[in-house]
């Protein structure tokens, strides 16, 4: 039973990931102009989160210039996704020590070789609870709304001062 629990967690981690990066691809669509088809697959589709970030701060800096305050929240928004970003990538990228687990806390090792105090690690080690899966289960959920806002604020602004810039 406390096996089921561990796996429906994962899977909603994997599913909040997912989302996540699904509303940034739709914020650098927005950003970058939804009039050309091919924008999605040559530029946004495929990409790292990493790169999907950066790619999302160089154009909001140009895209949203004029409005401060949303690329204030732009800004706030990516700076809090990119500080869950290695969260993600041991928990998508990283080996589940599950095979004889059957309650939290369970160990999830990262592979990248490090040198730390002194030495070459191989790998380490990160024990999570069920209390962190949950909140950074709920933290993703917010960050995948905070970016729906942002979407529905930058399109909202968009239209507008296009529209005043062209009577000008």
């Amino acid at each position: 039973m406390l096996k089921d629990k561990l796996f429906q967690r994962i899977g909603e981690l994997t599913v909040q990931f997912a989302t996540l990066e699904h509303r940034l691809q739709q914020l650098l669509e927005l950003l970058m102009g939804k009039d050309n088809i091919l924008i999605g697959p040559l530029f946004i589709h495929n990409l790292s989160l990493a790169t999907l970030l950066r790619k999302i701060r160089i154009v909001a800096q140009y895209k949203a210039r004029e409005n401060t305050r949303l690329l204030y929240d732009i800004e706030r928004t990516l700076k809090a996704i990119d500080a869950v970003r290695e969260d993600r990538n041991l928990l998508i990228h990283g080996e589940w020590q599950i095979k004889d687990t059957d309650a939290f806390p369970v160990k999830v090792r990262d592979f990248r070789m490090r040198y730390e105090d002194g030495d070459w690690q191989e790998f380490t080690e990160t024990a999570l609870t069920e209390k962190k899966v949950t909140h950074l289960v709920r933290r993703l959920k917010g960050l995948s709304h905070d970016v729906e806002h942002l979407i529905h604020e930058f399109g909202s602004s968009q239209a507008a001062p296009q529209t005043a810039a062209g009577t000008s």
